[in-house]
């Protein structure tokens, strides 16, 4: 494993979210937002879903309108359902940069929550999480790799999440995870790392889409395998070697799913649509 990953690891706080430094509640967010009221084909790749920026990163893309290059996706209708995996537990986290001290490339992700007519949906919740560089879950880094050693147990009573089921966490950690409102254009913005891998899956983020405390979407996003090929070229990716399953392998994975993605700064942009 790379040592910058290590390192990262050992130096975390061991502390659930309401801990965090940084994070909001989801009442105060709502009540701010009232106030100031080229391309690349890989192993796999979604007819049309997403697109891959050839390699080198360019300038920043933060000032890119993000409305019209969502509006270009050609993914219409509501998001196919997926399994939310075993590594789900209810965060309750209001923030933007879920990396904390997680090493790895940057990732900006972008995703708009529209109805089946695409009219966005502002004030919903969009909550992520993914592994990190090295291919473990914060909250299950005994048991990252395996069904978790606490099973499914509770469920959750949050400010977004009311009585799903939930895993129980091993451990303190809750790196790589967290949650957005959606604006007026029903767009949430994340700040985290381009995701790892690990044994049996290809390269995903976990999305859950929440409306008035109840989970509307559950979802996976997917890269380009080529992308994720030369990111992961790169450390603290690069010592983590004999990834073993592609988008062509993966029983979960969908093209409706495959972000867009586009080199931007030192990092990149992934965005798409989520349809409920």
């Amino acid at each position: 494993m790379n040592d910058e990953v290590k390192d990262s690891r050992r130096l975390i706080a061991r502390r659930r979210a309401l801990g965090l430094g940084g994070t909001v509640g989801l009442g105060a967010v709502l009540a701010a937002c009232g106030a100031g009221s080229g391309t690349s084909n890989g192993r796999s790749t979604g007819a049309g879903a997403g697109t891959t920026a050839a390699a080198t990163p360019t300038p920043s893309a933060a000032g890119t309108d993000l409305v019209a290059m969502l509006d270009a996706v050609d993914v219409a209708g509501t998001s196919p359902e997926t399994t939310e995996g075993p590594y789900w537990f209810d965060v309750d986290s209001i923030r933007s940069d879920l990396r904390e001290d997680r090493p790895g490339a940057t990732l900006t992700l972008a995703l708009r929550v529209q109805d089946a007519e695409n009219t966005p949906l502002p004030d919903s919740v969009v909550e992520i999480w993914h592994c990190d560089a090295g291919g473990e879950y914060s909250g299950f880094e005994v048991a990252s790799g395996g069904p978790p050693g606490g099973g499914e147990s509770t469920t959750s009573d949050g400010s977004y999440s009311q009585g799903d089921v939930e895993s129980e966490p091993t451990d303190d950690g809750t790196y790589l995870r967290g949650a957005q409102v959606a604006d007026a254009d029903g767009i949430v913005r994340f700040t985290t790392i381009y995701p790892g891998w690990y044994r049996g899956r290809t390269v995903h983020i976990h999305v859950r889409v929440h409306v008035d405390q109840e989970t509307v979407l559950t979802t996976q996003l997917f890269f380009d395998d080529e992308l994720s090929d030369q990111v992961y070229g790169q450390a603290p990716y690069s010592d983590h070697t004999g990834r073993d399953t592609y988008n062509d392998g993966d029983s979960i994975y969908a093209d409706a799913g495959l972000l867009t993605v586009i080199a931007d700064g030192d990092g990149w942009l992934g965005y798409t649509n989520l349809g409920v």
